[in-house]
């Protein structure tokens, strides 16, 4: 018997509102050469039995013994995939029902392509579209961008943090076998991580439609999506390392496509490029603020001799100068901050 062609991966935990019309959303779609792997990962409401109600000989359900946690249990999705193509979509999340045909149907002409996303729409605990509210207090076009290069993604995440739609994604299962499993280091922006990783080896491509809607939550739960406190803070944190690592493993040709404007010289050799990153990441703000760390880090991992020399020959930027970016203080927004968000 062969693979089928899509494997739709799906993680539930305590979304037994919602779990259901995320899964009549797959069992609904127009291409239908798919398998659906389910793992619960040990729900405390009644999202196991929702689940149990769908006959399908496609789905594959899996509850957890023990609770693991998203990442991991993402993770062991992916290992229980056998399709060409994987297809990740969040319990709480809705396809469109031509979602998967239009990416299929793309990524067949486009070899090339790692990973297809699609823009998306945001909607709240009860399914209204927040593009349809009059006020609204979150940026609806987050998941809008338009389909740009490699460079160009670079340069918005530098900017502007993520802006593909984890449940629009359909990444080749060959790219993950390479890429590898998400990281646990991240809980709130594991998917960001991986994108960045993708990016550093293959092309991706935005479909310039709407195909999903993706669930924002306000508070009182405990999803990754859940605007509060504890996720805003952490969401810094997981980015500051992100943006390091990005920064750190880009190569001279894109590094200099994506960031040509904030280039202090012409990169002549690799102790150059190492001093271009540096300053660039001495730039970097999250949510407006200003955040030295990345910098200083990846500075502090090169330094030396020929790095001091570069900086001082070129830049007239010296190691008391490091200092003083390593004596001032990081200012991140109020703590009352956090509370709105």
């Amino acid at each position: 018997m062969r693979n089928p062609k899509v494997s739709v991966v799906l993680a539930v935990y305590n979304h037994e509102k919602y779990v259901g019309q995320t899964m009549e959303s797959v069992l609904g779609q127009t291409y239908q050469d798919w398998e659906f792997i389910i793992i619960d990962d040990c729900s405390t409401d009644g999202s196991v039995n929702v689940v149990r109600q769908y006959e399908d000989e496609r789905i594959r359900f899996y509850p957890a013994e023990k609770n693991r946690g998203s990442v991991l249990t993402f993770n062991e999705l992916l290992r229980k995939a056998e399709g060409e193509y994987v297809a990740i979509i969040g319990s709480d999340d809705v396809w469109y029902e031509n979602k998967l045909q239009e990416q299929v149907d793309f990524m067949e002409r486009h070899g090339e392509v790692g990973v297809c996303f699609s823009q998306a729409e945001l909607m709240d605990e009860n399914g209204i579209l927040y593009s349809s509210r009059e006020k609204c207090d979150c940026g609806v076009d987050i998941f809008r961008k338009e389909n740009c290069t490699r460079a160009q993604s670079f340069r918005h995440f530098f900017e502007n943090g993520n802006y593909f739609c984890h449940s629009s994604s359909l990444v080749r299962r060959r790219v993950i076998q390479e890429i590898g499993e998400f990281s646990p280091s991240f809980r709130q922006t594991h998917d960001y991580d991986y994108w960045v990783r993708v990016l550093q080896k293959y092309p991706v491509y935005l479909l310039p439609k709407s195909l999903v809607k993706y669930r924002r939550i306000r508070t009182g739960n405990e999803s990754v999506s859940a605007g509060n406190q504890q996720n805003a803070i952490r969401v810094i944190n997981e980015s500051q390392d992100i943006v390091y690592k990005m920064i750190k493993e880009m190569d001279l040709e894109v590094f200099c496509e994506a960031f040509q404007d904030l280039l202090k010289k012409e990169i002549k050799n690799d102790t150059m490029l190492i001093c271009e990153k540096y300053f660039v990441l001495l730039g970097w703000k999250i949510w407006g603020i200003d955040s030295r760390q990345p910098a200083i880090r990846f500075l502090g991992e090169h330094l030396n001799e020929e790095i001091l020399e570069c900086l001082e020959k070129e830049y007239q930027y010296s190691l008391n100068d490091y200092y003083e970016e390593t004596g001032n203080p990081v200012n991140l927004y109020p703590i009352q901050f956090y509370g709105e968000y």
